[in-house]
């Protein structure tokens, strides 16, 4: 079940997320992460929905007049930016939250760069150390993904692990 609340912020979700710049699953993805308690799927049934609602009532011939458009419209404006304004907390505290992960991600592109260029230099052997602090960045971040409350606690787990007893297989141990 949607509250008014939850209609109000899908109705500018869809403007914020117009169809014509999104796929429709990019699109359901990225509105559903707005919306704590509602999956992707809840999302997508919702907006088909909202469009067949749409569909009836412009066979009927509805029409408002400007007046009441108008009205609508400033309660829609002050509306969106009062969601923005509580959207724009809960991005800060998200980015507070996942700030170890991208961390160590971005850390990992670094090193990866770095392997390219040894690799391209025929400098295969200083890659060692570089493997060991990719590896252990991916550990850290999955572990770090595991131990984070909220959404991700309801998100399914990783299609793929680390394999560390392969990785331990031909790097040596750490120090």
């Amino acid at each position: 079940k949607w509250s008014e609340e939850e209609q109000h912020q899908l109705d500018i979700a869809l403007k914020k997320f117009p169809a014509d710049k999104y796929s429709p699953l990019g699109r359901y993805i990225k509105m559903s992460a707005l919306f704590p308690n509602k999956s992707v799927r809840d999302v997508a049934l919702r907006v088909k929905w909202m469009s067949k609602r749409e569909e009836k009532k412009s066979k009927k011939g509805h029409s408002s007049s400007s007046k009441k458009r108008g009205a609508q419209d400033k309660e829609g404006k002050q509306a969106q930016a009062a969601w923005q304004r509580g959207q724009s907390a809960l991005s800060e505290k998200a980015n507070q939250l996942y700030s170890p992960i991208t961390e160590v991600l971005d850390q990992n592109i670094v090193v990866i760069k770095q392997i390219q260029q040894n690799m391209m230099h025929n400098k295969v052997r200083e890659n060692t150390e570089l493997l060991l602090k990719f590896r252990d960045n991916i550990l850290k971040a999955s572990n770090t993904m595991n131990n984070i409350n909220g959404i991700m606690k309801q998100m399914p787990p990783l299609p793929a692990q680390v394999n560390t007893q392969l990785a331990n297989s031909f790097l040596p141990s750490k120090s």
